[in-house]
């Protein structure tokens, strides 16, 4: 029954993002873990962001993250981002190119668990498709540096395979020529759901609160989202 009620959330999901309201988005991801030994884990995963305003593709994505335990609580992680972006101001697709690095320090209580992560964020940006009267509209950062926040917390239910999680997420602009402040604010309830050993389903909503002035990063402040993930 509770697989059955999985699959038709994931059916919802693509629903709402045909019929929905400009603000609303979905997001699907797809990723692969494989743990090397008790200190070094590598994911690779791709993703899919659409936004119901244009009733295009918003984002795809594929990237490499490597995750390494230098003490019990604390991990540090590095990753790379290949992106196909919808600039929504010229409604023409872009590549950029992100790279991420990371401190991650993780603490359970109980059946909660908390975890921590500080880290940089940088963006590059293809804008040369961004032609107007014969001149390139360039972007007023590139690359665009972030600092990146991420709190989360996890409540695993006694005999129960349904794990939620809330995680929130600031970003900090680092290069802004008019002014380093938060770009955005984002708000992430997630159902995670174990199939088996190697196999877990998440099901999550997010809110995204931009402060920013990019539109071509604007995803839809109102997200419904799948994850899939399997252990090689």
């Amino acid at each position: 029954m509770l697989k059955k009620n999985l699959i038709f959330l994931s059916f919802l999901v693509i629903f709402i993002s045909t019929s929905a309201q400009t603000q609303f988005g979905t997001w699907s991801t797809i990723q692969l873990d494989k743990k090397i030994n008790k200190k070094l884990s590598f994911n690779a995963e791709t993703e899919l962001r659409t936004i119901s305003s244009y009733k295009l593709i918003n984002r795809w994505s594929i990237g490499l993250n490597a995750e390494y335990k230098i003490a019990k609580p604390i991990e540090i992680g590095v990753g790379y981002q290949f992106m196909n972006v919808l600039d929504q101001k010229y409604l023409n697709y872009q590549f950029r190119n992100r790279f991420t690095a990371d401190v991650t320090g993780k603490q359970k209580w109980g059946d909660f668990s908390f975890s921590l992560s500080e880290g940089i964020q940088l963006t590059t940006k293809n804008d040369s498709k961004r032609i107007k009267d014969g001149i390139i509209d360039t972007y007023k950062t590139n690359p665009a540096v972030m600092w990146k926040n991420s709190l989360e917390a996890e409540y695993n239910i006694p005999k129960c395979k349904i794990t939620p999680e809330f995680q929130f997420k600031t970003y900090y602009t680092l290069n802004d020529p008019d002014g380093n402040a938060f770009d955005k604010l984002r708000y992430t309830l997630t159902l995670k759901y174990k199939l088996n050993k190697q196999n877990r389903i998440g099901i999550f909503g997010v809110y995204n609160h931009e402060l920013g002035e990019d539109d071509a990063d604007y995803s839809g402040k109102y997200i419904l989202g799948i994850k899939y993930a399997h252990d090689l």
